[in-house]
């Protein structure tokens, strides 16, 4: 196997690091063997409610609910968005602003620092910004960008908006056709995420909450602690299990995706489902430890008639034009830049911009800066001495 060509045009990072470099990375093959991947475990949670305040704990866990014939359900997704008014695009906004910076994940390592620092991670993020590294190596179209802050030994990586990034976000929330089908995949959940193991769901109640876990895994040599949310656990009948008194037993449970598609014209799956969808379902479930993804199959009205129950380690299988072994190797080879470019340097937060126009299939080119913490306290404003 090749390994990964780095060109950084001037050697030296820091105060001899003062203009953009390029990283510059080959592309894995694809009979590259899947690296070392531990199991995530999840060692924390915590929830945020419909405002998006901070609870410690899984209050806000949900629990699917199947209905006993799935390949006949009438959900109509459309019609819960007549029974309320659409949500302000500034909650939208807040709700970035809040993933990017890391708040929420910071906040629950102050509250646990014990269990924090009894890890010390390599690096810590948030799951998306993880799903978007690992489709990095199929990424033709959208552009990202990271800022790595090095504080007493641990890497913190959050996304940085873009300028495509924030016109995609702005074109989706002012066009009426693309807000409506983002809606119809938290409407899903409705149908079949109940608060309470014992109760049914109740699509009529609007509860804009949610549940985030800790996991923490390794990948090659890297040690990594990262945030999620999560759908909710699918829990075997007749179990008296409830997570939510129990907050340890969530390693346990069979934690679940919800994903709503069009549904496949004759059952086949169309080459774009295949390429695109997969990729990402398995990228981010997989990081997560979900067990299954659970599609809701709808028309063009947003109506779903049939589920599709797909495990996840499946998903590689099914995909084309992909492989997870591609995606996995190219994450750790890429932390492992990032650990050499940033090591020694807590004064500096360091700026990983990857434009697709400046890459090939055979390599990924990501551009390099460095500014000053002072500078640059924006990136993390609440990332305090732990």
């Amino acid at each position: 196997m090749n390994l990964p060509i780095v060109h950084l045009d001037e050697s030296g990072v820091g105060s001899r690091f003062p203009n953009p470099k390029t990283l510059r990375i080959n592309t894995p093959k694809d009979d590259t063997p899947f690296p070392v991947f531990c199991k995530p475990t999840v060692i924390g949670c915590f929830s945020l409610d419909s405002n998006r305040q901070y609870i410690e704990g899984p209050g806000f866990l949900k629990f699917l609910k199947l209905p006993d014939q799935i390949d006949q359900v009438n959900f109509d997704l459309d019609s819960l968005n007549r029974l309320e008014s659409t949500s302000d695009s500034s909650d939208s906004e807040e709700m970035v602003k809040q993933t990017n910076e890391l708040t929420h994940l910071i906040n629950w390592i102050h509250q646990e620092e014990k269990i924090f620092t009894s890890r010390r991670p390599d690096f810590v993020f948030y799951r998306g910004l993880m799903t978007k590294l690992l489709g990095t190596p199929y990424e033709t179209r959208e552009e990202w960008k990271l800022g790595a802050m090095l504080k007493n030994g641990t890497i913190y990586l959050r996304n940085i908006e873009t300028h495509g990034s924030i016109e995609r976000r702005l074109n989706q929330s002012q066009d009426a056709r693309q807000k409506q089908m983002a809606s119809w995949g938290y409407n899903f959940e409705r149908f079949l995420l109940s608060d309470d193991p014992l109760s049914l769901p109740n699509p009529k109640e609007l509860n804009r909450n949610e549940c985030n876990l800790i996991f923490q895994t390794k990948l090659g040599s890297h040690h990594l602690v990262y945030a999620a949310e999560i759908d909710g656990v699918w829990l075997t009948p007749g179990s008296d299990m409830n997570p939510k008194n129990d907050p340890e037993l969530l390693n346990k449970c069979n934690l679940v995706e919800l994903k709503t598609t069009r549904a496949f014209p004759n059952d086949q799956m169309s080459r774009n489902f295949c390429k695109f969808n997969l990729r990402k379902w398995f990228c981010q479930s997989y990081t997560a430890g979900i067990s299954h993804v659970i599609a809701g199959l709808r028309n063009d009205e947003g109506v779903v008639h049939k589920l599709k129950v797909y495990p996840t380690t499946k998903l590689s299988h099914l995909g084309q034009e992909w492989s997870s072994n591609v995606c996995f190797k190219f994450l750790e080879q890429f932390l492992t830049h990032v650990k050499e470019i940033v090591s020694g340097n807590e004064n500096f937060v360091f700026i990983f911009d990857y434009e697709p126009q400046n890459s090939n299939r055979f390599y990924k080119s990501i551009m390099v800066r460095c500014e000053k913490v002072t500078e640059s306290e924006f990136y993390l404003p609440n990332l305090k001495s732990v």
